[in-house]
C-alpha cells in the first residue's frame, strides 16, 4: 500500500457532524495518511478508522476526557495509531469507550486509562510503545480486554494501584 496523500485528523474532526448518535462520526480513508492527535471532552465521538494509519507525528496521541455531569466518550474502529510521544490514546477524568481490531505502535504508552474511566479493548495488537502496551493508573478504571496481542513493548500492562 502506497500512501500518497496525507491529512490532519483535526481537520477531519472539525468537518465531521453528527451520526448514528454522536456528537461527531468521522469516517477515515484507507488511502489517506492521518497526522495529529485529537482531543475529545465532554462529547461522544466515533471514529470508523476503515484500515487507515494515524501518525501522531509525536505529538500529542487522542484522549478523551469528561467531569461532572457530561461523560465523555470515544469509539475507535479498525486503524493503526502510531508515533505518540507520550501515549496513543489516553482515556482520563470520566469517560467510556472501546478499541476495536486496532493496532498501537510504537506510542510512548500505546493505550492509558486514569481516573475514572470505563473501556472496551477488543482485538487489538499493542506493540513497539516504549514504556508501556497498556497503563493503567488510579484505582478507578475499568477495563475488559479480550483478543489482544502485546509485544516488544517496554513492559506489556502495567497496573497502578495506589494506597
Amino acid at each position: 500500500m502506497t500512501l500518497g496523500y496525507s491529512e490532519s485528523l483535526f481537520s477531519v474532526y472539525l468537518a465531521a457532524g453528527p451520526a448514528e448518535g454522536y456528537d461527531k462520526y468521522l469516517v477515515l480513508d484507507p488511502d489517506i495518511l492521518y497526522t495529529g492527535g485529537i482531543g475529545v471532552f465532554e462529547g461522544s465521538v466515533f471514529i470508523e478508522g476503515n484500515g487507515a494509519v494515524i501518525d501522531l507525528q509525536d505529538g500529542s496521541g487522542i484522549w478523551v476526557y469528561g467531569e461532572g455531569e457530561t461523560v465523555g466518550s470515544l469509539i475507535i474502529q479498525r486503524c493503526t495509531i502510531q508515533n505518540g510521544g507520550f501515549y496513543g490514546v489516553n482515556f482520563a477524568g470520566i469517560s467510556t469507550g472501546s478499541l476495536v481490531n486496532c493496532n498501537l505502535i510504537n506510542d510512548g504508552m500505546g493505550l492509558q486509562l486514569m481516573d475514572t474511566v470505563s473501556v472496551s479493548i477488543t482485538n487489538c495488537n499493542l506493540v513497539d510503545n516504549e514504556i508501556y502496551g497498556l497503563a493503567i493508573y488510579s484505582t478507578n478504571p475499568t477495563a475488559n480486554i479480550s483478543y489482544c496481542n502485546a509485544w516488544n513493548n517496554g513492559e506489556d500492562y502495567m497496573e497502578n494501584c495506589p494506597g
